[in-house]
């Protein structure tokens, strides 16, 4: 369990009230700084507004959780500031990688050379997505 409890909070938890930001980036007061677990009030906490997390960190992207001292320390914050303060929230870096649309030829290819194999439809083709799919298709001779 620690294992996971470590890996959480290297990759869920934030530790800036500077860095921090509501979701969306604009503020709705009021909020409140909550415990994530009851039983355990010194473990994480996180930023609410209607009993909803909603706090999120510009640099460390899926960050929604901090400590207690941070969580009261931003709750101050954006509670003081006027509503409809927006933060300056810079773009998800993450690009989602593009598929490239397979002809109706290469489909009815792909689909041709599937073979029933026990109660599953499999074909020897591997579609490693992206143009190399089509490919794939492409360089595989049919029998």
């Amino acid at each position: 369990m620690d294992g996971l409890v470590n890996i959480v909070g290297a990759t869920f938890v934030g530790d800036s009230v500077e860095d921090a930001a509501p979701s969306g980036g604009v503020l709705y007061p009021p909020y409140e700084a909550r415990s994530a677990n009851d039983n355990n009030p010194n473990g994480w906490w996180f930023v609410a507004n209607n009993a909803f997390n909603t706090l999120s960190f510009k640099s460390k992207r899926g960050a929604k959780f901090t400590d207690k001292e941070t969580a009261l320390a931003i709750v101050e914050k954006w509670n003081a500031l006027p509503t409809g303060t927006k933060f300056d929230i810079p773009p998800d870096p993450y690009v989602a990688p593009q598929y490239g649309q397979l002809t109706d030829a290469q489909m009815a290819k792909y689909v041709r050379s599937k073979r029933l194999v026990g109660d599953r439809w499999v074909s020897p083709i591997v579609l490693p997505g992206g143009p190399q799919s089509g490919e794939a298709i492409d360089a595989y001779v049919e029998t």
